[in-house]
């Protein structure tokens, strides 16, 4: 009998989209939070034939993509100037990384059309999958006194053999400690005294496929062609002259926010949001006291792009 819950991904960088670089269980193997979910994206051709009888002919099955929901802890490696093994990940979302050896590694938004992807190998107990060709989008979740954790989707080329029984292997974690979302020293439009539990940010790329008589499955491959970034956040209410919501989103002001959590070098993360600009703000609660509810988008200006949510790891 096979174990729900048991589960790996391994996540490594191609050279050349589509083909598998073969990531391994001591090197490539990832920290997953939750169970991950697996999906099979498919677009049947339907046969047009007028039969004699009530029904119709079955459809041809054409899968277009296999697609890959799961979510990691958002830590660096603890080795300042080394990428932590979600890095790959942040590129396959267009996201360009930048080394400074023993200082940094920084994740920096791209709009190229065709940029880099990764293979997930994807264990659900002795069933593993093979993803090529993987493109995607994520989410950063932060709640106040729980781990910082990162959502994703990746989507990518359809292979009729995905699947195939393989023993469970032995992985190599990354042992680097989780931080908790707290001592963050949180900013939004330059106001450092706000009280928050919970900060969502989306990088919003929209993933879309290139289809082509040449390829093998039809598709040529997966691209982010698009990005919407936005967020939430769910400050305390104080006095209008420390922050009016209102005028800001009247005015439709471009703010900034800022955090930067620490678990010691090599595992301090630096979130910097450019281009903040609220939606009509909304009134919650928290234990009784007034909050903001706050959406916003994260918008390019004309001065400057690819520079949405920036992560940063020291």
């Amino acid at each position: 009998m096979e174990r729900a819950n048991k589960h790996l991904i391994l996540a490594k960088l191609e050279t050349e989209y589509g083909t598998d670089p073969t990531p391994t269980e001591a090197a490539n193997a990832l920290v997953t939070a939750g169970d991950p979910t697996f999906e099979v994206i498919n677009e049947p051709v339907q046969r047009a034939i007028p039969l004699a009888y009530f029904g119709k002919i079955a459809p041809i099955a054409v899968g277009t993509g296999l697609k890959l929901n799961f979510s990691t802890e958002l830590k660096g490696s603890g080795t300042a100037g080394t990428a932590p093994r979600e890095g790959c990940l942040f590129r396959a979302c267009n996201m360009t990384e930048a080394l400074v050896a023993v200082t940094s590694a920084a994740y920096t938004p791209n709009s190229v059309f065709e940029s880099e992807s990764v293979t997930l190998w994807f264990w659900a107990d002795g069933n593993v999958h093979k993803i090529s060709g993987c493109v995607g989008t994520f989410k950063i979740s932060l709640k106040t006194r729980d781990i910082m954790k990162v959502d994703w989707e990746f989507t990518g080329i359809y292979a009729s053999a995905h699947i195939s029984n393989v023993a469970f292997p032995d992985p190599t974690y990354a042992t680097v400690a989780p931080l908790i979302f707290k001592a963050a020293g949180f900013t939004y439009n330059s106001v450092a005294t706000l009280v928050i539990t919970e900060l969502m940010l989306d990088i919003g790329n929209t993933v879309s496929r290139r289809d082509s008589a040449n390829a093998t499955s039809g598709i040529a491959r997966y691209f982010v062609s698009d990005r919407d970034s936005k967020g939430s956040m769910n400050p305390e209410t104080v006095a209008l002259s420390g922050l009016n919501p209102w005028t800001l989103f009247n005015a439709i002001t471009q703010a900034n926010i800022a955090a930067a959590v620490s678990g010691g070098a090599g595992n301090i993360v630096t979130l910097a949001v450019t281009g903040v600009t609220l939606e009509a703000p909304k009134y919650g609660s928290r234990e009784n006291v007034l909050t903001w509810d706050l959406s916003f988008n994260i918008n390019p200006t004309l001065a400057a792009g690819n520079n949405a949510i920036v992560i940063t790891f020291t």
